[in-house]
């Protein structure tokens, strides 16, 4: 409760002269990355006010998850996971609140859904992504994983899961919040790049219904 409490005083200081910048999904006016047909790996699409994007689970995709989750280095050019991702109206170098309205399809042990930030490129990016039962923050760079923290997670339920992700940022902290309570907390990360997206792994679909950049 302390923490919750924390940021959100946090977020009453940043509101006070802060602007806010919301994505419906009506139009893809934030150019994100769309792969309308079925690839190797998935697909992306912004339909109907929201934007869906599917991973497709290949054969080998619980190999690579025990690895990532194991300590072992991943690669990220392997057609293990799907990611989209578009720049952000906002400067991630200065203080920030990042607001997406999610429904996960399902969560297993071998599915991930996850949130992208300081996005380079496909091999260079910062990530979230969480199970059934642990939620992690990785460090990619040139394709391997080179950071991370992980932690234990439980959720109420696993499947059709509607879910509010939050990312803020002050100072050198990054918190990841879902539905307003903080899951993780990381320091010391400099954020280079102002690319953000969302990530799934396996047999996964997430779907964007809402994102909302405040600064």
């Amino acid at each position: 409760m302390r923490k919750v409490l924390l940021f959100a005083a946090i977020v009453c200081c940043m509101n006070v002269n802060a602007e806010t910048i919301r994505d419906d999904f009506n139009a893809n006016s934030f150019n994100w990355t769309e792969c309308a047909y079925k690839s190797s790996t998935g697909s992306a699409i912004i339909d109907k006010g929201v934007m869906t994007i599917e991973s497709r689970g290949e054969n080998k995709a619980m190999g690579a998850l025990l690895s990532a989750f194991s300590g072992t280095q991943m690669k990220v050019g392997e057609n293990t996971f799907f990611e989209t991702h578009c720049y952000a109206p906002i400067s991630l170098k200065k203080d920030f609140r990042i607001t997406s309205n999610v429904v996960i399809d399902k969560l297993g042990s071998d599915r991930l859904v996850g949130f992208v930030f300081n996005y380079r490129d496909g091999g260079n990016f910062y990530c979230f992504t969480f199970n059934d039962e642990m939620i992690n923050f990785q460090r990619y760079e040139n394709n391997e994983v080179v950071g991370r923290i992980s932690q234990g997670v439980k959720w109420d339920k696993k499947s059709k899961m509607q879910q509010r992700w939050t990312l803020i940022k002050e100072g050198d902290e990054l918190a990841f919040m879902v539905d307003d309570m903080e899951v993780m907390r990381v320091r010391y990360m400099q954020l280079e790049y102002d690319g953000v997206g969302f990530y799934t792994f396996g047999k996964q679909k997430l779907i964007v219904e809402e994102m909302e950049y405040i600064q």
